[in-house]
C-alpha cells in the first residue's frame, strides 16, 4: 500500500481519453465486435460447411480479442467494486455510516460511491481518481473521505452529476454521476437544517482508518497534494 499525494483536481487528459474511447468502445463497438465474431463463426464455419484456411487467421483474433476485453472488463468492474467494498464494510461495522440501501449512490460501473446515513449524520464518499491509465484499467489508487453535515460547504446537481464542494483548496470538490443525484441532494439538505451532535470529528476519523484499511487489501490511498 502506497499514500500518494496527488493533484487530482486538475484534468488528467491521458486518462480521460482513454475513459472516453473505452466507453465509446464499450457502448458502440463492442456489440460490433460479439455480432461479428459470431457471424464469422456461424456464417461461415456452419452455412460453408468448414474455415477456409485464410480464414482462421481472423477467427482467432476476432474470439482471441473479444476474451480479453470480456476478462478486462469484468475484472476492472469487480475490482472496482471490491475496493469500495472494503471501505463500506469497516465503515458500517464501526457504525460511523451504515446507509440504508436507498441512500447509497454508485456511477454504473461501480467506479464511485456515496452513502448517506441518514440516523447518524454522516456521509462517506468514494471513487477511483484518475492517477494513471493504469489505474484505470487496474483499479488500486482510491480515494476516501468522510462528511459529517458541518464538514462541507455546499453541494449541488446538474444533471445526474452530484457535486460536494468541500471548503478545502487542494481539493475544492469531488463529484459522483449518478441517477439517484436529485434525490440524495433533497435528502442532504433536509439533513442540513437538522441539528447534528457529533462525539468525534468525522472527516479525521475516516482520515485515520482509510490508510489501515487500505494497507490491509492492498490498496494505494490517494490524497491531496500537502
Amino acid at each position: 500500500m502506497t499514500v500518494k499525494h496527488i493533484d487530482t483536481y486538475s484534468k488528467n487528459w491521458p486518462v480521460a481519453a482513454a475513459g472516453i474511447l473505452s466507453f465509446g468502445y464499450l457502448i458502440f463497438i463492442l456489440p460490433i465486435h460479439i455480432g461479428w465474431a459470431g457471424f464469422n463463426f456461424a456464417y461461415r464455419d456452419i452455412i460453408f460447411n468448414g474455415l477456409r484456411q485464410k480464414d482462421i487467421p481472423l477467427t482467432l483474433f476476432l474470439w482471441v480479442t473479444l476474451a480479453l476485453t470480456l476478462a478486462l472488463t469484468t475484472y476492472s468492474i469487480v475490482k472496482q467494486r471490491s475496493n469500495i467494498k472494503a471501505f463500506t464494510s469497516f465503515f458500517r461495522e464501526s457504525e460511523l455510516c451504515a446507509p440504508s440501501p436507498q441512500n447509497i449512490a454508485m456511477n454504473r460501473t461501480g467506479w464511485g460511491y456515496l452513502g448517506l446515513d441518514t440516523k447518524k449524520g454522516t456521509l462517506l464518499y468514494i471513487n477511483h481518481p484518475n492517477t494513471t491509465i493504469f489505474n484505470f484499467f487496474f483499479p488500486r489508487d482510491v480515494r476516501v473521505m468522510g462528511f459529517g453535515m458541518y464538514d462541507w460547504k455546499s453541494i449541488e446537481v446538474e444533471g445526474n452529476k452530484l457535486t460536494i464542494y468541500t471548503g478545502n483548496p487542494e481539493l475544492p470538490s469531488v463529484s459522483i454521476t449518478t441517477g439517484k443525484a436529485g434525490q440524495m441532494l433533497e435528502k442532504i439538505n433536509a439533513m442540513r437544517n437538522q441539528n447534528w451532535i457529533y462525539e468525534y470529528n468525522i472527516p479525521g476519523c475516516v482520515e485515520d482508518q482509510a490508510p489501515k484499511i487500505a494497507e490491509r487489501n492492498g490498496i494505494n490511498l490517494v490524497l491531496p497534494p500537502k
